[in-house]
């Protein structure tokens, strides 16, 4: 099961690791459409890596036997599925004892996972197959029939409203059917901890019943993650509402820090104190209209959007202008781990790695480059900017899996305006403030922030605060004192404080 104190971390498989160099099948390192070789003996050298960043959960992307090339794209990233039974040998070793395409081979990467107390979350695909290209046509083992795939204009072609992917019909009971067994077996065969469902907007809802009932049922500890890449609140939520899903990936949130940390809108986009009916709603402040919003999963970029973070600042302030560019990164990721929610990294992230749309977004992670020998745990001191994302990320997980405010806790809003949000978390006791000062200059003067004249904060806490030190804990010299009911902080451009109630 995927917790709310999880940190859940993302790979393309085939551009993390290249450890086993005898499934490297057609691998062009050169070639961004190409397989690049990332495996399954790749994630598990990484596993130490991965322990010292401090993730908890690793997404990976689908592990189906895929189509392989079409029109000169290899189906490198897992989603062009020719058979939903077997993981593809781009991936593993063929060994005598195991069945060609064996899902004991996930099963294992699981296990080793799992004994380092990593969770594992798959990617799964129900919405379509890969193309129907020569090797899925003349495929001998295929499991899906001809009709069950939504038909084109002309009543025989097979058309996909996804990239022109064919488009399978789960308003047909024996296609559904089919995938809720499927998914069982790869739950009960390999020993996952999630599944991160693909494309959901795209499955017909008749699918969620039965999912609802035939798996959930059963595996009510596998958490179901569902992507619906839109950016409207009421669209995601209803997949919680109406549909059962644990958790979904929160786009509306994305797209939000992008708009303030990036591109300087209000931080009252981002929520406000509502101590009246009269003030204007911030994406924070709809969080009533899903039924857990402290469960979703929060990210800053993934395989799926346009940019990745860092090219999507650099293209904004310009190439040039990498101190600012490492500034707002750090900024954006200090707020998405001390915010409400689930925090997502998307392989690279911690090392500001850049990318324009896929297939540029997928590049292979550049251990050589950063950190010298593969085995290495840290960038190397001389790439600095890299170092410093590390470290600054690393600081963050520590901080958040050391106060249970900042997993478990109530999310107040004590101030926001145009440049300044301040919010605080509390959980029995636990009380951080988070002050973000998103404008390009040092504060003028000392802002002064009520917490005793909030009425959303319960008076045990507000009690708790009285007469107290707080300690910045990206800071340790930094320490203020609560004052006249409130505190008072002066920040430089574009920095957060992380303040704890001694």
């Amino acid at each position: 099961m995927i917790e709310q104190n999880d940190i859940i971390y993302f790979i393309l498989t085939d551009r993390f690791c290249d450890e086993d160099s005898q499934n490297n099948m057609g691998v062009d390192k050169d070639n961004l459409y190409r397989y690049h070789g990332g495996d399954f003996a790749g994630i598990v050298k990484k596993i130490p890596y991965l322990k010292n960043l401090g993730i908890t959960a690793l997404w990976i992307t689908p592990v189906y036997l895929n189509i392989g090339n079409f029109y000169g794209t290899d189906s490198y990233h897992g989603y062009w599925t020719l058979d939903f039974e077997k993981v593809d040998s781009h991936l593993y070793s063929q060994r005598p004892q195991l069945a060609e395409g064996s899902k004991e081979y996930l099963k294992e990467l699981v296990s080793q996972l799992h004994n380092a107390k990593i969770k594992v979350i798959l990617d799964m695909v129900v919405n379509h197959t890969g193309y129907h290209n020569e090797n899925y046509t003349n495929y001998p083992d295929k499991k899906i029939k001809n009709e069950w795939f939504n038909q084109g204009p002309t009543g025989d072609e097979i058309e996909g409203c996804l990239a022109g992917l064919p488009d399978l019909d789960h308003d047909r009971v024996d296609v559904v059917d089919y995938f809720v067994n499927n998914i069982i077996d790869w739950i009960e065969e390999t020993g996952i901890d999630g599944i991160r469902m693909d494309t959901v907007k795209h499955v017909e809802k008749k699918f969620w019943y039965f999912f609802k009932s035939y798996v959930k049922g059963k595996h009510h500890k596998i958490t179901l993650i569902g992507e619906d890449l839109e950016y409207d609140v009421g669209k995601i939520a209803q997949y919680q509402k109406d549909y059962d899903f644990d958790t979904l990936f929160n786009f509306p949130l994305c797209n939000k820090i992008k708009e303030t940390f990036i591109y300087n809108a209000g931080m009252t986009q981002l929520a406000r104190p509502r101590l009246n009916d009269n003030e204007p709603e911030g994406i924070l402040d709809m969080d009533a209209y899903y039924t857990n919003a402290n469960r979703l999963v929060n990210l800053l970029d993934n395989h799926d959007l346009s940019k990745r973070f860092m090219t999507e600042i650099l293209d904004f302030y310009g190439h040039w202008d990498r101190w600012l560019a490492l500034k707002i990164f750090k900024l954006a990721l200090s707020f998405l781990f001390t915010n409400r929610g689930i925090p997502q990294i998307y392989y690279g992230t911690e090392i500001g790695l850049e990318g324009y749309a896929d297939p540029d977004n997928r590049r292979f992670m550049p251990w050589k480059t950063f950190f010298g020998e593969e085995s290495g745990l840290e960038p190397l001191s001389h790439c600095h900017e890299q170092k410093g994302i590390f470290l600054h990320l690393k600081r963050l997980i520590e901080i958040k899996k050391e106060n249970e405010s900042l997993v478990w806790g109530y999310q107040f809003t004590l101030y926001s305006d145009h440049f300044v949000y301040a919010f605080m978390r509390e959980y029995r006791g636990n009380i951080v403030i988070v002050v973000i000062n998103n404008g390009l200059q040092k504060m003028p003067f000392p802002l002064f922030i009520s917490v005793a004249a909030n009425s959303n904060i319960p008076s045990r806490i507000r009690k708790k605060m009285q007469d107290k030190n707080l300690i910045n804990l990206l800071d340790s010299q930094d320490e203020i004192k609560w004052e006249r009911g409130g505190i008072s902080v002066i920040l430089e451009g574009k920095t957060a404080k992380i303040y704890k109630v001694e």
